[in-house]
């Protein structure tokens, strides 16, 4: 395949991944124009000249631009962060269900910028549906928001005792959890809780934009209850809901509330981190459970399909390592063949996330995948 076949669909995987170039680098306005079911967008993308390769930085500038018009279609801005993480799935799913999404595009200014960047402005023509239809693609089941800001007296407490325990419990299960700090800089806490409740246009934009499924959302308070002979206590209480963000429903069991647990020490404070303290652990542990349940019931079966085997024994090292790529609860016998063989699992996350996995895997070669189906081929 020449150079001028593959650009295309390099243009759309970098327009999706928009982390060649930081965002900070260009403030700059991207206008789009309804025309139907086609939006024409005018956009300007910026890219850094490598070893003076003006051919690969114009290429960049194109898929920044391409980026910035497929996010105002959208209406969300993914995170760039996040996409770094999570750039081989990007890259999957622009190989398999994103052709299409950018018509045509006219570059109508290119050259280098006063201070060694590549510049472009460009007209991109995006299909707005195919965008709204296959970003959702890239959302894990299995990734999760953790929001549960917390007061002791009235007061935030700036190391949160019951989150932390959330988080913690949901890291020792194996569930990937966004890391709060990084969300606590994108936006103040309290504020985007506030939104989450009973907005699920929010719930939905958020989810897209740090590819996660699963919201927790809820409130840790602790108040001082009485002074017995210098002997402070407190009492504790923690809500907490687990929302899908695509639907906004809460999962069932989601609903977690603990009232009336009480810590004692000789000052209000400590009494009420001990309140809250107490009430982390069984908070957390009711998540960890209704989520359990929740991936449990949601397992499905996917059929892997595997060319060129040359042995049984090839096969059966391949439902090994199947077997044990993470959140695959079971690895069953399809059928051994040198010419095709078949090894069905049992997997709860979207089928991208397998595939981006097995990808790396140098021993096969990934074809390609639809929801229940990936086909890879042996490489000796």
């Amino acid at each position: 395949m020449t150079r001028a076949a593959r650009f295309p669909l390099a243009l759309v995987a970098l327009a999706l991944l928009g982390t060649l170039v930081p965002t900070w680098l260009r403030a700059q306005s991207t206008v789009c124009q309804p025309r139907g079911e086609i939006h024409a967008c005018v956009a300007e993308g910026f890219a850094p000249i490598v070893n003076n390769d003006l051919a690969q930085a114009r290429d960049e500038a194109i898929a920044d631009a391409q980026r910035k018009a497929l996010e105002q279609v959208s209406g969300v801005w993914i995170d760039a962060e996040t996409i770094t993480r999570n750039r081989m799935l990007f890259d999957e799913l622009v190989r398999t269900k994103t052709r299409g999404v950018v018509q045509n595009t006219n570059v109508l200014e290119a050259g280098k910028t006063p201070d060694g960047e590549f510049r472009v402005k460009l007209e991109a023509w995006v299909k707005a549906a195919d965008v709204q239809e296959r970003l959702p693609d890239l959302v894990s089941e299995l990734s999760l928001i953790v929001l549960v800001p917390e007061q002791n007296g009235g007061r935030a407490q700036t190391q949160p005792v019951v989150e932390n325990e959330i988080v913690t419990k949901l890291a020792d299960a194996n569930y990937r959890v966004l890391d709060p700090a990084h969300l606590q800089r994108i936006a103040q806490r309290d504020q985007l809780a506030a939104r989450l409740r009973g907005d699920e246009r929010a719930l939905r934009e958020i989810g897209l934009k740090f590819l996660a499924n699963l919201i927790i959302v809820g409130e840790a308070t602790a108040q001082p209850s009485q002074n017995t002979q210098g002997i402070v206590s407190a009492h504790a209480r923690v809500t907490a809901r687990i929302i899908e963000a695509e639907t906004g429903r809460v999962i069932p069991g989601g609903n977690v509330s603990l009232a009336q647990v009480r810590g004692f020490a000789q000052n209000a404070g400590t009494a009420g981190e001990r309140a809250l303290g107490k009430a982390a652990g069984p908070a957390a542990e009711r998540i960890v459970q209704a989520l359990d349940r929740y991936f449990g019931q949601k397992n499905r079966r996917v059929e892997v399909r595997i060319k060129g085997l040359p042995s049984l024994d090839d096969y059966r090292a391949a439902k090994d390592f199947f077997g044990k790529l993470r959140w695959v609860s079971g690895a069953t016998d399809g059928g051994y063949s040198q010419d095709e063989s078949v090894i069905f699992l049992m997997y709860p996350e979207k089928i991208l996330y397998l595939a981006a996995r097995i990808r790396e895997e140098k021993r096969y070669r990934l074809l390609e995948f639809d929801r229940n189906r990936i086909l890879v081929e042996y490489r000796a």
